[in-house]
This record gives C-alpha cells, sequence and structure tokens, in this order.
C-alpha cells in the first residue's frame, strides 16, 4: 500500500498521526510525507528543516517532500498551490491520503486539507488526522488505530522537534493522555494502557 501523509507544518503529521505511519512502515508499506511550509514564525526554517528529517527518520519514513510554500498564501486554497500536490500524487499514485481535519483553529491547516482534497479527486482514500494543538471539538472521528506498539516512537519522533520542546502538546505525558483517551472512547481494545490515533473518513473506497 501506497500511503501519503500531508502536514502544514514540520511537527504536524508526527502529532496528528506518528504512530499510525509507524504501524504503516511496520506492515511494509510505502509511506511519503509532505511538509507545506517550513514558516518561519515558531522556528528557524533551517533548524526546523533539520528536525522533519529526523522525526521522519526515526519513523521509518524514507520520502520526506518540504514544498516550502509561503505560509500566508496557505490560508485559502490556491490553484497553484492545488496543483503542485496533484502532481506529487499524480506520480506517487498512493492508495490512501492523511491530510489536516477540515475541523481545526488554525487557518493554513484548513487551507491545506481543503487544497489535499481538491487533489486527491483520484485517490480511493482520504482520511483527517487531528493535532492536539489545533484541532476543534467539532472533529468526530469516525476510525482509529491502535498504536500501543508505536507511542514510544511517536514520541522520539517528536522529541526531534527541539525548537518546539517548549509548546506543552508535544509533551509526553500529553501526547500520551490523548492517546490513550481515544483508545478507549474508541473502544480500541481492552487494555487500559492502551493507546490510539483518531481519525475522520472523508472518503474510502476500497
Amino acid at each position: 500500500m501506497k500511503i501519503v501523509c500531508v502536514g502544514a507544518h514540520p511537527d504536524d503529521v508526527e502529532l496528528g498521526m506518528g504512530g499510525t505511519i509507524a504501524n504503516h512502515v511496520k506492515n511494509g508499506d510505502q509511506v511519503s510525507i509532505i511538509l507545506c511550509t517550513l514558516g518561519g514564525v515558531s522556528g528557524d526554517p533551517k533548524s526546523r528543516e533539520k528536525e522533519a528529517f529526523q522525526a521522519s527518520k526515526r519513523l521509518g519514513v524514507k520520502d520526506l517532500q518540504i514544498l516550502d510554500y509561503p505560509a500566508f498564501k496557505l490560508n485559502k486554497p490556491e490553484p497553484e498551490f492545488t496543483g503542485i500536490l496533484e502532481k506529487i500524487l499524480d506520480r506517487i499514485k498512493p492508495t490512501r491520503v492523511y491530510t489536516h481535519a477540515l475541523t481545526d483553529f488554525h487557518q493554513v491547516h484548513v487551507g491545506v486539507s481543503k487544497s489535499v482534497v481538491k487533489a486527491s479527486k483520484k485517490i480511493d482514500q482520504i482520511l483527517f488526522y487531528e493535532t492536539i494543538s489545533s484541532t476543534t471539538p467539532e472533529f468526530l472521528p469516525n476510525a482509529y488505530m491502535d498504536i500501543t506498539n508505536t507511542i514510544n516512537l511517536k514520541i522520539k519522533s517528536l522529541q526531534s522537534h527541539k525548537s518546539q520542546a517548549q509548546r506543552f502538546y508535544i509533551k509526553p505525558n500529553i501526547v500520551k493522555s490523548l492517546a490513550n483517551m481515544r483508545y478507549v472512547w474508541g473502544k480500541v481494545g481492552p487494555n487500559s494502557n492502551g493507546y490510539a490515533e483518531a481519525f475522520y473518513i472523508y472518503k474510502f473506497i476500497n
């Protein structure tokens, strides 16, 4: 299976689905990560680029593409950016695409999500992940991935983003708290110490 994970900024993908990415890699799936912008507001772009490559490496991902598109242009879908994404997806031909949820407080996240949906018309499976930093309470997941065996890989990948270490939502206890809650609420299994990541299925054709 070919998987593409799209995130607006460095650390978004790891926050939203780092454990799921590790699961896909362990299952032998081909995983590609696309980062849309390095921003510049939340850290030095060069440092964030280096951190992103280290994080993806820790998850076992070999294909990381950083578009470094101007962040201010991502607030709403633009034909130019959607076209860039479409060309990448046409080349990879993924089975499934993951990206930000449309229910998000961050305008860039929403803009990226809308662009991904437009660029993924030929893709049979599109799922939205949640990022604890900005996904709204209106996010109502309908799919879960058990990451009990990969939660530590997720945390290690997040620890690669040293420039963001001061942010509370990247702390291991916060990450584990959300993952444990999703495991329990999602009825993923009987393990009281289990962990899961939650998704909203936007499109799923077998």
